[in-house]
């Protein structure tokens, strides 16, 4: 039903005001727009009174239509809505969209669970409540009650717009207008209550408007379904390229262990980013610049950069460069001597080339420049850097580039930064659908951002997620770790295996847990709420006899009186030498569901940070793949001429931590295994806090 929400040929529009006013709002304000931009499929409008408004006469009712409509927009108060779509359904109709406010999002869950719960009994479609609606550009369809649509629209164009906030579409509607970046649909998600965010992504997936998904989110509300769309989008071909707000701490409520911390504010966003292939923008300002070059252009390695200053031409190299993705070749000789006939030898005609004013002291000059970087097979694609320039130079870089593009077919950008100056010049580019930029860091979030996305493509996601995968929305408030023991008991009973260890509560019972253990032992001091022990003195390695063994004990239990600790006892373990430690890492995202987080361990998790964070479940190939990403990796292969360590029962660990995720109950709220020994022939997980809810 979603085509005939998008798409409708018939609209009725409930709750439009008859009466006059300078800005309309709501329904009203919907129609108008509708007129406005050229809609030419059949319009009802649904008022208290009759009325006749541009020549379209209202009915009081939806049961005195003579049309049955795809699509009803509902602009009546929230208590009437469930009445208005009940009544919309006996018509036939399959597709709403409701703008009315004060549902979820004002506290009332109760009647927006009841209007959903209806939509869904019928199979139908509802985009909504508490949303401005959306627009259809190639339709001319502009169902939507945000004022912006009062002016002139963007051309229609290959981007896909999915915006979860109605006044911020609005924003980037502007944007779009300003940049001359074609759009197919825009659609304010609202308050998701039937339809959202993966039913829009399914759509444009199969949308021949559409070549690339731009996404403006607030929340996640399904992953596992926002999971399959993005699939459907890869398989597609169209990029899905993203600006994330609010942050995810589901992991850093663990307060008292690392996970959280190495997992960061959004780690489980970026873990998606990764596994599935989005392109993340920091700055809603590059969302739609970056969307528009993905949707002309691929992957570029080596990149030709023309300018006409030095020194700006620098800078966009400089930040090309340490994307650590964009390579710039030399010119070739061909290229240089074209080159020549237009520059003189004082300047550089390197890469990036500085051509400076002299190419447009003759006509064409600027044009024999770009076009030899254009014809030379070392770049992959072009960017033409330019300052201000006087309008006779504007324009003849504006016709050398339209020449170029048309005649090469090589990638072509232009970053200029002249909005006012160069006003006329952006424009004509911008008509012609080149991409341009007014910020370098914009234009190398596109290039970074199409490597990405053939990468991904190269390498299809090893994310085995399908249907549900045992997360749960929302996180515990509050959360309690359960202390070493207790930790390793509840893993015990999942299969893990620990090194041989047994817990005494008192010093009586350890000279014969260590001779029945065997020397050296490693001894630990388990106290309630104590996640890292060595922090408060309560671990002691590789103890040779009793009579150290009996000195650390005592040791411990004064630490114990000093921090005033509720002291339980003693774990006592038999000592592993390995020679690398990881640490492995539980949470339950609250957007994403579960996560797994894999770094450096034991003393160096603090120091270095050094950690990787996968949405799960995943495959082994992921799990290598995850430890590669990390610096501890270099150590675990065999660093300056060692032999490797054992990878393999490493990554066998992780996916027994991994395969965990749905089965420690609704009371899990997070693991931690820390550290993890690694040695040549054995893994060895050697300590592990189970974190659950308090509640």
């Amino acid at each position: 039903m979603i085509g005939k929400l998008l798409a409708p040929r018939a609209i009725a529009l409930v709750g439009v005001s008859s009466k006059t006013a300078v800005f309309q709002v709501g329904a009203r304000a919907v129609f108008d727009h509708l007129r406005l931009h050229g809609y030419t499929g059949h319009i009802d409008i649904v008022t208290r009174e009759p009325v006749v408004l541009d020549g379209v006469s209202s009915v009081t009712d939806l049961s005195a239509l003579e049309i049955v409509p795809d699509c009803i927009l509902v602009s009546v108060p929230a208590e009437q809505v469930y009445d208005v779509v009940k009544q919309g359904l006996a018509l036939g109709s399959r597709a709403f969209v409701v703008i009315t406010g004060g549902f979820a999002e004002a506290g009332n869950t109760e009647l927006q669970d009841r209007l959903a719960a209806l939509v869904h009994a019928s199979g139908a479609s509802l985009l909504g409540p508490n949303t401005t609606g959306y627009v259809n550009f190639g339709a001319q369809t502009a169902m939507s009650s945000t004022s912006r649509i009062s002016a002139t629209l963007p051309p229609p164009g290959e981007v896909g717009l999915i915006v979860q906030s109605g006044a911020l579409g609005s924003g980037l509607l502007e944007e779009a207008a300003r940049g001359g970046i074609g759009l197919s649909h825009l659609i304010s998600t609202g308050n998701e209550a039937v339809n959202g965010l993966p039913d829009f992504i399914e759509f444009f997936a199969q949308d021949t408007a559409t070549k690339v998904i731009a996404i403006y989110a607030e929340a996640v509300r399904d992953a596992d379904r926002l999971i399959a769309a993005t699939r459907l989008a890869n398989e597609a071909g169209k990029a899905v390229v993203v600006y994330k707000a609010g942050r995810s701490d589901a992991g850093r409520r663990a307060a008292a262990g690392h996970t959280g911390a190495l997992m960061g504010e959004r780690g489980a966003y970026r873990a998606a980013v990764e596994q599935l292939g989005w392109v993340d923008v920091a700055n809603i300002e590059d969302l739609l610049p970056v969307a528009n070059y993905l949707a002309r252009y691929g992957a570029a390695r080596r990149m030709g950069v023309i300018s006409i200053s030095g020194g700006y031409g620098g800078c966009v190299a400089d930040a090309l460069e340490e994307t650590g993705v964009i390579t710039l070749p030399t010119p070739g000789q061909a290229a240089v001597d074209r080159m020549r006939q237009d520059i003189p030898t004082f300047l550089s005609a390197s890469n990036p080339v500085d051509v400076g004013g002299t190419p447009f002291r003759r006509v064409g000059g600027f044009a024999n420049c770009l076009d030899a970087f254009v014809d030379d097979p070392d770049f992959d694609a072009i960017a033409v850097a330019n300052t201000p320039l006087v309008a006779p130079w504007g324009a003849e870089v504006v016709s050398a580039v339209l020449a170029a593009t048309e005649r090469a077919g090589k990638p072509i950008s232009v970053i200029w930064p002249a909005e006012i100056f160069n006003a006329e010049a952006l424009a004509t580019l911008r008509k012609a659908k080149v991409p341009t930029f007014n910020r370098i860091e914009t234009f190398t979030n596109a290039v970074v951002g199409a490597a990405h996305v053939a990468r991904v493509r190269a390498a299809p996601s090893r994310l085995l997620r399908e249907g549900r995968s045992g997360s749960r929305a929302g996180a515990p408030a509050e959360i309690a770790a359960l202390d070493e023991v207790e930790s390793k008991t509840v893993l015990k009973s999942f299969g893990l295996a620990f090194p041989r260890e047994c817990f005494v509560t008192a010093d009586g019972g350890l000279v014969q847990a260590a001779l029945d253990i065997g020397y050296p032992v490693t001894l630990k001091g388990i106290a309630k709420g104590v996640v890292h022990k060595s922090d408060l003195g309560l671990v002691a390695v590789a103890l040779p006899d009793e009579t150290a063994l009996l000195a650390a004990a005592a040791d411990m239990r004064q630490s114990a009186n000093r921090h005033r600790l509720d002291f339980d006892g003693f774990l006592l373990a038999e000592t592993v030498k390995p020679e690398a430690e990881v640490i492995l890492g539980l949470a339950l995202d609250p957007e994403f569901g579960p996560v797994l987080t894999f770094g450096a361990g034991g003393i160096l998790t603090e120091l270095m940070h050094d950690a990787a964070v996968r949405l799960l479940p995943m495959d082994d190939a992921e799990i290598v793949s995850m430890i590669e990403s990390c610096r501890i990796a270099t150590v675990l292969k065999g660093a300056r001429g060692k032999p490797p360590l054992d990878i393999a029962g490493l990554t066998e660990l992780i996916r027994q931590v991994a395969d965990l995720a749905p089965r420690l109950g609704d009371a899990f709220a997070g693991l931690e295994i820390n550290p993890v020994g690694v040695g040549r022939n054995g893994v060895w997980p050697l300590d592990a806090t189970v974190f659950r809810s308090a509640s």
